[in-house]
């Protein structure tokens, strides 16, 4: 029986993190990585909520045989190297070298694995086993895999089951996947990508707040995006508000932060864009590529490229307004309440705050008492000058603003700032 090198008491310290939720949704990842388009969750329970059975399988390609001492036998690294594997700008592999399949012991003490894999045009199944107590042994590698009828896919089933009840699970396990899954299976809804407990499929789109889909179209070469903007009601329990770029077979190239930030704000947010413009599209250049011509069709200096993400920074711009201004009317309060305003410049000083937090909010950001009585005086001291101009030029030379900020900056103090004066 092989054994992977590290003691069964170091890889329960090494995942100690891992809760039951946490490692179904590694076996859910697990699933996808092996690029299954459907996870299936099944149990059942009795009428005292213990559970009786409990599955999880999916369509992927299976465990390879010959592969199976590498998925099973890990590798841990050190926490650095581990945080950088996992700063991906593709969400196609999510799996941490196969890091799920022993989580299982937060919540069972056994766990089987049927697999289904392709070899040579034919398809071959075999049986893994472990068990918590030595969950540094597996079966499976002396096993002789045998030729099935079956697609491609991998169930496994866990007995001895603890740490979760019957009671309330379809709802619970549902709410937290949701915070999982949803906006990676909002970015392969082009191909029905799914999860199903006990028969009901993962409703993903319950957690949208605002959803919009537009099409930007690049007038000069014709190039069309189809955008689909998404508001989350809650924030994602692993993923930022990302842009997600999308080929016209609806697989994903590459992602990215979308530079804007949400903290205080709950905005958050994914942005979908597919096009076919993308089927061919040098997204990250290496060094040696920096004076040579581009073998892919696009690249980050085309005039598409830079159009659509100036399009799409003008749309975060509009639908984020909502937020800041809340976010804002609520600094101006604790500016009030904490006497960082005095009070015979309350109204004007707090007017000018709100104005520029809704304009440019990481002017605010992770600011201590003391700086934000400084900044708060700085203000004062150019708006008693009113010397606006002034004013709009300080804040460029603490936040860089682009030319439609700094212009919505100006309007905004002129319209908002001298009115309230007046």
């Amino acid at each position: 029986m092989p054994k992977i090198q590290i003691t069964a008491k170091g890889i329960k310290s090494a995942l100690k993190k891992y809760t039951p939720y946490l490692s179904v949704a590694e076996y859910i990842w697990n699933g996808f990585d092996a690029q299954a388009s459907e996870i299936k969750i099944d149990y059942v329970s009795n009428e005292l909520g213990n559970l009786e059975s409990f599955t999880i399988s999916d369509n992927g390609y299976g465990i390879s045989h010959e592969k199976l001492q590498e998925k099973f036998e890990l590798l841990f690294e050190s926490k650095k190297a581990l945080e950088n594997k996992l700063k991906k700008n593709q969400s196609a592999i999510h799996g941490k070298n196969g890091i799920g399949r022993l989580t299982f012991f937060c919540f069972a003490r056994n766990a089987a694995w049927k697999t289904i894999f392709e070899k040579e045009g034919s398809n071959f199944v075999y049986d893994i086993y472990a068990n918590a107590e030595n969950i540094n042994l597996y079966t499976g590698v002396s096993a002789v895999p045998r030729k099935t009828e079956l697609p491609t896919g991998t169930e496994v089933t866990f007995t001895g089951i603890h740490s979760l009840t019957g009671f309330g699970l379809q709802e619970k396990l549902s709410d937290f996947l949701l915070k999982e899954f949803a906006w990676f299976l909002a970015l392969n809804s082009g191909r029905n990508f799914s999860i199903i407990i006990n028969g009901t499929p993962l409703d993903w789109e319950s957690l949208i707040a605002e959803k919009e889909q537009l099409q930007i179209v690049h007038e000069k070469s014709q190039t069309i995006f189809n955008v689909t903007y998404v508001h989350w009601n809650e924030k994602s329990s692993n993923e930022a508000s990302r842009y997600y770029y999308i080929d016209a077979s609806h697989h994903e190239k590459w992602k990215e932060a979308t530079a804007i930030k949400s903290k205080g704000q709950q905005f958050y947010h994914s942005v979908f864009i597919q096009s076919s413009y993308f089927d061919s599209f040098a997204f990250k250049k290496s060094a040696n590529q920096e004076n040579q011509q581009p073998l892919l069709d696009g690249t980050r200096t085309d005039s598409q490229f830079r159009f659509l993400q100036k399009s799409l920074a003008n749309l975060l711009r509009i639908k984020r307004r909502p937020f800041l201004k809340a976010f804002a009317q609520d600094l101006a309060s604790e500016y009030t309440q904490k006497n960082i305003i005095a009070t015979d410049i309350h109204e004007k000083l707090a007017v000018t705050i709100q104005t520029l937090c809704e304009i440019q909010p990481r002017l605010f950001a992770s600011q201590n008492l003391e700086q934000k009585k400084f900044l708060a005086n700085t203000l004062n001291l150019l708006l008693q000058s009113n010397q606006l101009d002034q004013l709009t030029n300080a804040i460029h030379s603490i936040v860089e603003l682009n030319p439609e900020e700094k212009t919505e900056l100006e309007e905004l103090f002129n319209d908002t700032v001298c009115n309230k004066e007046n």
